[in-house]
């Protein structure tokens, strides 16, 4: 488990003070996919060279399986990061190395021998996909191999706990899917506690288990994935939400269409089994209300389906409209009002 408390982290400029990270709590439950998401700024690539120490804080506590991170000697605090390891948004490989010898370093300065480094890392370059590749230079990899290798160093120590700072933000969308799919193959081989920092929602949505929304070096809001994106809170958040899916009616609906005294616009949010309910169908046929269906989509998260649909509902009382909600309520479907006439 990982706990922060009350977490400051202040840099110090010759006109004014930066506070990066202000008064974090978090508490990160072991075996779990753990996300941070913010915009540039936000103060989140700075919290997550706090927990491991490559940042120290200005006060405040990380406690990382019982361990004081603060209260470690140097020596402890070195071996403690062969335990909480990281993984870099650029790679940071050695491009005079080939990939089993990048897998190796960290086990040389651990001080284990050579033959034994070498075996343990051709071990680790089929775990990660890189068959047939460990003689390679970094120069002659993809983006993605590269994040691979730099994944296979990051286990060498195996590591309870892997930090992946804007590990994806390099990659094309196809090879981001890639590397999510290998992080969650080894989060289920190796029971890792995995924290990720990304600026993109869909990364959070994918293989995430909570999240935290990082503003102004504060956590604004955070939760289960699946209720963050039902119901984000912050306005941060929902543009977060709302560009993953790719939602922009409430800003364009007056544009095409016309809302009379008696109409709504309403979007249903929904998730899991009711993704494959026939909501419409319900609607119309049981409630008797004509609807115009404006938009809708059915995205996959680490735990199920979760979607939306934008109705244009027309000519609804307000008796109606209250039995409308009532109905999907029982059906465990969210109805928030975007457009009343």
């Amino acid at each position: 488990m990982i706990e922060i408390k009350q977490l400051v982290k202040r840099y110090k400029t010759k006109k004014h003070d930066v506070t990066a990270v202000d008064h974090v709590d978090l508490t990160i439950p072991s075996g779990t996919i753990f996300g941070v998401i913010g915009f540039s700024g936000a103060g989140k690539s700075t919290l997550v060279r706090l927990l491991n120490y490559l940042e120290t804080p200005t006060s405040g506590d990380v406690i990382i399986d019982g361990d004081n991170m603060g209260q470690l000697s140097k020596t402890m605090l070195r071996r403690k990061r062969q335990d909480v390891s990281m993984v870099f948004q650029h790679f940071n490989l050695l491009w005079s190395r080939t990939v089993i010898e990048n897998i190796m370093f960290p086990l040389e300065i651990a001080g284990m021998g050579k033959v034994q480094a070498r075996h343990h890392a051709r071990e680790l370059v089929e775990l990660v996909g890189l068959e047939g590749r460990g003689n390679a230079y970094p120069s002659e990899l993809s983006g993605g191999q590269k994040q691979r290798v730099g994944i296979a160093r990051a286990l060498a120590n195996e590591p309870s706990v892997l930090l992946c700072d804007e590990a994806t933000s390099a990659l094309d969308p196809q090879t981001t899917d890639e590397i999510l799919d290998l992080l969650l193959e080894i989060k289920k081989k190796r029971n890792l506690t995995i924290v990720i920092i990304t600026h993109e929602m869909q990364v959070i949505r994918r293989v995430c288990d909570e999240v935290a929304v990082m503003e102004d070096g504060k956590v604004i809001e955070q939760g289960k994935v699946t209720e963050v994106f039902e119901n984000p809170q912050h306005a941060v958040t929902r543009r977060f939400v709302k560009d993953d899916l790719s939602d922009e009616i409430d800003e364009s609906v007056d544009r095409y269409i016309h809302i009379a005294p008696d109409d709504y616009v309403v979007r249903l949010n929904f998730t899991g089994d009711n993704t494959t309910e026939p909501i419409v169908s319900y609607i119309t046929r049981t409630l008797d209300i004509d609807i115009n269906i404006l938009e809708g989509s059915v995205k996959q998260t680490k735990s199920g389906e979760l979607g939306y649909l934008v109705l244009h509902l027309t000519e609804v009382s307000e008796s109606q409209f209250e039995e409308f909600k009532a109905g999907l309520s029982r059906q465990h479907v969210a109805v928030e009002v975007i457009r009343h006439g």
